[in-house]
């Protein structure tokens, strides 16, 4: 049987890896990684491919050749391209492998609209095991923080021009001031814990290369993340390992009010602590509980994964 895992080249960001790596951790079969973008140019032998993650950025190179056999789980669609998305032949494809399995309640809530049957499957980074990523640096009194203010850092839109590019010129100071002041107070808060902190970032430089490159990256991130107590993250693909992981995490809820963010959140949230920074002087971390409210969730995963594999 030959089986199909989804990566993205052209990406940045090593949580796209991680959700590619989870896959390949829970099939535990040899497997061809497929991408993203091109999935309705595939030629190759009929493969049963687990579709999950963020799509897309062309979304008229959907839905996939005839020679995927998918099955649709933490499937997520950015609402950004519905529209153009979600034409009749798209429609029409997802309806003969419904239920589509949504990474969160907003895609959910998209394909009911157009009468496809779904239900919430939460992302299959949830599925992800510690010991699989622990090693002797593990320490108890360490907090790791990834990516705790990437979107609040302000930027000027100069590809899109015009109007947008002037006003985010125009509102720059004070978004480079308030995230000034809101590393301040982080920071002053951070150095009076009595813990270790080291910092790692979810985004990376230069596009990742190659698919052994994108997956490595995702190692390294999910070791950082194994062998801490504490993750502090703006990143979903950073929080929902760590949770699967059983360690503590704050999810800093700030700079997500664009709906392409809001809906990627969407179902998610009660996996985590999730604040504003203005509350962080008043965190007590010896109070924060472990969640465990995805077990239930990652369970299924992993028996519709199997099943799918198996049939």
């Amino acid at each position: 049987m030959n089986l199909g895992v989804i990566g993205y080249l052209k990406s940045k960001n090593i949580g796209d890896y991680v959700q590619t790596l989870s896959v390949i951790n829970l099939i535990n079969q040899d497997y061809t990684i497929l991408e993203r973008e091109s999935l309705d140019n595939y030629k190759g032998k009929k493969t049963k491919t687990i579709i999950n993650g963020w799509f897309m950025e062309n979304p008229l190179n959907f839905p996939p050749s005839k020679h995927i056999d998918p099955i649709f789980i933490s499937f997520h669609i950015n609402p950004s391209i519905e529209k153009e998305f979600l034409n009749l032949k798209t429609i029409d494809y997802l309806k003969q492998y419904e239920p589509i399995g949504c990474r969160d309640k907003h895609t959910q809530s998209i394909l009911k609209r157009y009468n496809i049957e779904t239900y919430f499957s939460s992302c299959v980074t949830l599925t992800l095991k510690k010991q699989d990523f622990m090693d002797s640096s593990y320490k108890e009194k360490r907090i790791l923080i990834i990516g705790a203010f990437d979107r609040l850092k302000p930027s000027i839109r100069f590809r899109q021009g015009g109007k947008k590019a002037l006003i985010s010129c125009i509102k720059w100071p004070y978004k480079f001031f308030n995230y000034q002041f809101k590393k301040y107070i982080f920071r002053k808060w951070l150095n009076n814990q009595n813990y270790y902190t080291e910092f790692f970032n979810q985004t990376v430089e230069e596009k990742i290369s190659s698919h052994s490159d994108g997956i490595e990256k995702a190692k390294s991130m999910l070791k950082k993340i194994a062998n801490s107590e504490i993750v502090i993250t703006s990143r979903i693909h950073s929080a929902l390992p760590a949770v699967a992981m059983e360690k503590k995490v704050i999810f800093i809820d700030e700079g997500l009010e664009h709906i392409n963010h809001k809906s990627r959140l969407s179902g998610l949230t009660s996996f985590f602590k999730s604040i504003k920074l203005k509350e962080i002087r008043m965190l007590n971390l010896d109070s924060i509980r472990v969640e465990m409210k995805h077990k239930n969730y990652s369970k299924e995963i992993k028996e519709k994964i199997i099943t799918f594999l198996n049939t």
